[in-house]
């Protein structure tokens, strides 16, 4: 609560000579339901019928639809979209380029890259529309291509660097 004066804002007065209409007291429930009439003395009662008509959706507040309407036709508001084209080819494409150039680094990843290339071109012709997916997949399958390349080249180097030792010793 407050400890000062100041922290509680003026009432504001009306203008002199204005009339201030008088407020009427809150309407207050009373405490105890009011007991029910005796069964001799009144016939029992029939429930007022229910209406199992919806009720119109709600107006849409400054020209807007109301999203949580329900829709004129009766149907659900939230029924499902239709179904994504495939993407088997260009997903494929990206799993093997991925494949291929972590097993790169234990010298298994070229088949998985070169698998991840042709897949990738397939699905750019016969998927457009999922193009992060392939192009993604061609990208890792040419750079796994590419280390696996370099990769045998520097084993072959190596290789043939050695080789002529092996016959020194004769």
């Amino acid at each position: 609560m407050a400890d000062r004066d100041d922290d509680i804002p003026p009432v504001p007065l009306p203008p002199a000579g204005m009339a201030v209409p008088p407020v009427e007291p809150a309407r207050v429930p009373p405490a105890v339901p009011p007991a029910a009439p005796s069964a001799s003395a009144a016939a029992p009662a029939t429930p007022a019928p229910v209406s199992q008509a919806p009720l119109p959706p709600a107006p849409a507040p400054y020209g807007r639809p109301n999203p949580y309407a329900a829709p004129a036709g009766g149907y659900a508001a939230y029924a499902p979209g239709a179904a994504a084209p495939p993407q088997g080819l260009s997903i494929t494409s990206l799993i093997l380029g991925i494949v291929g150039l972590v097993a790169t680094l234990i010298g298994l990843g070229f088949l998985p890259a070169v698998a991840a290339v042709i897949t990738g071109h397939l699905g750019q012709r016969r998927q457009p529309y999922a193009r992060a997916f392939w192009l993604t997949g061609m990208i890792t399958g040419y750079i796994g291509v590419g280390f696996a390349v370099l990769t045998g080249l520097v084993l072959l180097l190596g290789f043939l660097a050695f080789l002529p030792l092996a016959f020194v010793g004769n």
